[in-house]
């Protein structure tokens, strides 16, 4: 029994730290929508068509997209086993 609660502080650490990570790549995933004007949908099809150039700051939001997508996937699951 203090085994399973254990896993669970443990795994409720690791949500709030995926939740970190969240919040932090959409604030970022905003501030290149507002800085170019451009929803990060948009961005991503235009950017994989390759109709976007090669600025660093779009490999960043491609990335950051990329990334928010994963800690957003795990982030779920880790949700779904504390429950």
């Amino acid at each position: 029994m203090q085994q399973t609660n254990e896993i669970k502080v443990s795994l409720r650490r690791e949500y709030e730290l995926y939740s970190n990570a969240v919040a932090f790549y959409k604030k970022a995933l905003q501030e290149f929508e507002e800085k170019y004007h451009l929803s990060t949908q948009t961005f991503l099809k235009r950017f994989e068509d390759g109709q976007m150039g090669d600025e660093a700051d779009y490999f960043d939001w491609y990335a950051f997209a990329k990334l928010l997508a994963r800690w957003r996937k795990t982030r779920s699951a880790i949700r779904s086993a504390i429950q």
